[in-house]
């Protein structure tokens, strides 16, 4: 590990190379902070950014995820899922996960849910690449990242019948979810943290099977 003190230095290390992750802390949201993580991304696309921020709203995020962010995490988590981020970026850029990529996207009033369930898989299922995506861009994430299995608060309107499979995961008790992997829709009640880990199981099976993900 190490810290670099000014973005000189850190573009001077991350020349070097042997650099698994690159976190990098934007004290405040402005057009500079845009642009160093574009310019880090560009230097070498295969090493993951983690962008820890203060006080970040949803169009802020999405900026710093267009510009090639792999993760943007506010301040005021805790440091055992920042160390969590760290650690599942640095296993997929090392090849050493599963090759399973989770999104995971609920509504601004449920964000914190969100979160929560980020965190708890990153800790239960190291080995799975997770990544937090807004509501409004969902369509363009599942385009771009190409995900096995998405967790979602909505049902699945971005590509019905395509290829991930789809967890509709009720953030609220009396909502309705459902879960649609290899052609198959199974509804629950008040489904869990076990619930959605056993989905993950599942979704990782089909992919080292060969089998197909969504088409529901």
């Amino acid at each position: 590990m190490a810290q670099t003190d000014s973005v000189a230095e850190g573009r001077r290390r991350m020349a070097e190379g042997g650099i698994d992750a690159a976190v990098v802390d934007v004290p405040l949201f402005d057009e500079y902070g845009v642009a160093l993580v574009q310019e880090l991304h560009d230097a070498d696309p295969s090493i993951p950014v983690l962008v820890l921020s203060h006080a970040l709203d949803r169009e802020d995020r999405e900026k710093l995820l267009e510009a090639g962010a792999d993760e943007v995490l506010s301040k005021e988590v805790g440091f055992e899922e920042i160390l969590a981020a760290v650690r599942g970026l640095g296993r997929e850029a090392r090849g050493e996960g599963s090759g399973v990529r989770v999104l995971i996207s609920y509504e601004e009033s449920h964000l914190a849910y969100r979160d929560a369930l980020v965190a708890a898989v990153r800790a239960l299922r190291p080995q799975v690449a997770v990544t937090a995506v807004g509501l409004p861009t969902l369509g363009s994430e599942v385009g771009r990242s190409n995900p096995h299995l998405v967790v979602s608060s909505r049902p699945n309107t971005v590509d019905p019948g395509g290829r991930p499979a789809w967890y509709t995961l009720a953030a609220e008790p009396d909502d309705p979810s459902e879960l649609c992997v290899d052609g198959r829709r199974e509804a629950s009640e008040n489904p869990g943290l076990e619930d959605l880990l056993a989905a993950i199981d599942e979704v990782e099976e089909a992919v080292r099977a060969g089998r197909e993900l969504g088409g529901c």
